[in-house]
C-alpha cells in the first residue's frame, strides 16, 4: 500500500516567521510526520534548517535575540538594491545550515523566488541551498535581489506567499500550510521606529498575563495610528502585506491546503526579530487549535 506523502508548506512572514519552529515542534510531538517541506521567504529559511536536522540549533540561536542584537546585524547600505547588505545575517545563515545543496536536504525540499526579468516565480529545487534561501528571503527594498543563471531574483512573496502549489509539486498528498499573515492588517509600528523597552518597562511587561499583552500590544498600536504618521519602513512592509494576502486568497482559493495553521501574533513586527519566544509559542497554540482536523493525519500514519 502506497505511503500517503505530508507535505508542509511554510508561508513568508519576517520576524513572525520564527512561529514555523513551534509549528513544527508541536507537529512533531504530535506524530504527525512530515515528508516534503516547501518554504517561501522566511519560510524557506526555517524549512532549510528543518530538513537539515538543523532546526534546534536554529531555535536557540534565534531565542537569544536581543533588540541590539538584530540591530547589529543590519548592515545599512543604500548602494546595492536594498536598504540593507544582508552580509552579516546570511553569513551566520551559512554556517547554520551549512554548504549543502538543496538535493542534499534529508526531505524533498523548495523553495520559491521571484524573477524580477520575467515577473513569474521560480521554483529552485536543486542548487546551492544557501543561495536558493537567500533568494527567497529577498525582500523588495530591504534586501538586495540575488543574481541566478543570469536573472535576478528577488523574495517568492512576491508571487507566491503561502507555495502550496509547490510542495504538492515535490509529491505531497496532504498539505499542511502555515499563513503568518493573516493578521498583517494589525501591524502598524515596525522595529525600526520603536524605542526598546527599560528594565523596569521590560520587567512590568514580564509580568503581565500572554494574553492581557496582546490586548495591550493591539490597543498601543491602533492609537499610534491615529496620532502618528507611518514611516517610510511601516509603509513599505504594510503595503507589500497587503498585495501579498490578496494574491494569497486567490491563489489558496484555486489550491487550497488540507489542514491551514494560522499563528495569531499581531505584537510581532516585520523587524521584531528579537521576539523569538513569542512567535514559537503563537506556533504552538495554532497547532493546537487545529488538532481536530491533524488528528487524522496521525492515525492514517
Amino acid at each position: 500500500m502506497r505511503q500517503v506523502k505530508i507535505g508542509l508548506a511554510l508561508g513568508s512572514g519576517a520576524a513572525k516567521g520564527w512561529a514555523h519552529i513551534g509549528v513544527i515542534n508541536a507537529l512533531e510531538k504530535a506524530g504527525i510526520q512530515i515528508d516534503v517541506v516547501a518554504g517561501c521567504s522566511v519560510g524557506a529559511l526555517v524549512g532549510a534548517a528543518y530538513v537539515n536536522q538543523r532546526l534546534p540549533v536554529m531555535e536557540k540561536w534565534v531565542t537569544a535575540f536581543r533588540y541590539w542584537d538584530v540591530i547589529r546585524l543590519m548592515d545599512f547600505s543604500w548602494q546595492r538594491g536594498g536598504l540593507l547588505r544582508g552580509e552579516r545575517v546570511f553569513s551566520h545563515v551559512r554556517q547554520l545550515i551549512g554548504e549543502k545543496t538543496l538535493e542534499q536536504s534529508l526531505k524533498p525540499f523548495g523553495v520559491v523566488a521571484t524573477n524580477l526579468s520575467t515577473g513569474r516565480e521560480l521554483w529552485l529545487t536543486e542548487g546551492e541551498l544557501h543561495q536558493a534561501v537567500r533568494a527567497s528571503c529577498s525582500m523588495p527594498g530591504l534586501l538586495p535581489p540575488v543574481s541566478y543563471n543570469g536573472y535576478w531574483l528577488v523574495d517568492g512573496a512576491v508571487v507566491n506567499p503561502v507555495p502550496v502549489s509547490l510542495t504538492r509539486a515535490l509529491g505531497a498528498d496532504i498539505v499542511i500550510a502555515v499563513d503568518l499573515q493573516h493578521d498583517a492588517h494589525l501591524m502598524q509600528q515596525d522595529l525600526l521606529s520603536v524605542t526598546p523597552q527599560s528594565s523596569e518597562e521590560a520587567a512590568a511587561a514580564e509580568a503581565l498575563s500572554w494574553g492581557k499583552k496582546i490586548r495591550q500590544r493591539i490597543t498601543g498600536l491602533r492609537q499610534r495610528r491615529i496620532s502618528q504618521t507611518p514611516g517610510a519602513m511601516e509603509i513599505m512592509s504594510t503595503s507589500i502585506q497587503v498585495l501579498e494576502n490578496r494574491l494569497k486568497r486567490n491563489r489558496m482559493a484555486g489550491d487550497p491546503p488540507d489542514v491551514l495553521i494560522q499563528p495569531f501574533c499581531p505584537q510581532i513586527s516585520t523587524l521584531d526579530f528579537h521576539r523569538a519566544d513569542e512567535a514559537i509559542a503563537a506556533g504552538w497554540a495554532a497547532v493546537e487549535k487545529q488538532m481536530d482536523e491533524l488528528v487524522p493525519l496521525i492515525r492514517d500514519r
